[in-house]
C-alpha cells in the first residue's frame, strides 16, 4: 500500500489553517440558564471518564498525569511532592503552595448531545476541578 503524498499534504495544510475548524468546536460548557443534555453511552458502560492532569507546567495547558492514569512513573509529581515535603519540614508556605498547583487535579469528560442541538453533533462535556 503507497502513501497518499496529496492526503498528507492536505491534512498539514488543514491542521496548520487557522481558518479550520478547531478542537474547541467539540467542547460544550453549560450557559447560564436552563438546558438539557443527553449524556451519551459508551462501549464500556462508564460515560464519565475520570483523568489527572496537571496544570501550572511551563506553557501548557494541561499534562496528563502517567503516574494517576496509568500507574507509571511521574516526575512532575515526585517534583510536587517533594517540593511539598520541603515546605512542611521548613515551614515554608511558598514551597507548600507552589506544590499545590502542580499535584494533579481529577477532571471528568463525558459524551454528550445537546437537546434542540442535534444537529450539531456529539460533544464532549469536561468538568472538574
Amino acid at each position: 500500500m503507497a502513501l497518499n503524498i496529496e492526503l498528507m499534504r492536505q491534512k498539514l495544510n488543514n491542521s496548520q489553517n487557522k481558518e479550520s475548524s478547531s478542537k474547541n468546536d467539540t467542547k460544550w460548557k453549560p450557559q447560564e440558564g436552563d438546558q438539557t443534555i443527553r449524556v451519551l453511552p459508551t462501549k464500556d458502560g462508564d460515560p464519565f471518564k475520570e483523568f489527572h492532569f496537571h496544570y501550572n507546567v511551563g506553557k501548557n495547558p494541561g499534562i496528563l498525569c502517567p503516574k494517576k492514569n496509568y500507574g507509571e512513573h511521574c516526575p512532575i509529581c515526585d517534583f510536587a511532592s517533594s517540593l511539598w515535603r520541603d515546605g512542611v519540614d521548613n515551614n515554608d508556605d511558598q514551597s507548600k503552595n507552589a506544590a499545590k498547583k502542580l499535584f494533579a487535579r481529577k477532571r471528568y469528560y463525558s459524551p454528550i448531545i445537546v437537546r434542540g442541538k442535534e444537529t450539531d453533533g456529539v460533544k464532549v462535556w469536561a468538568y472538574g476541578k
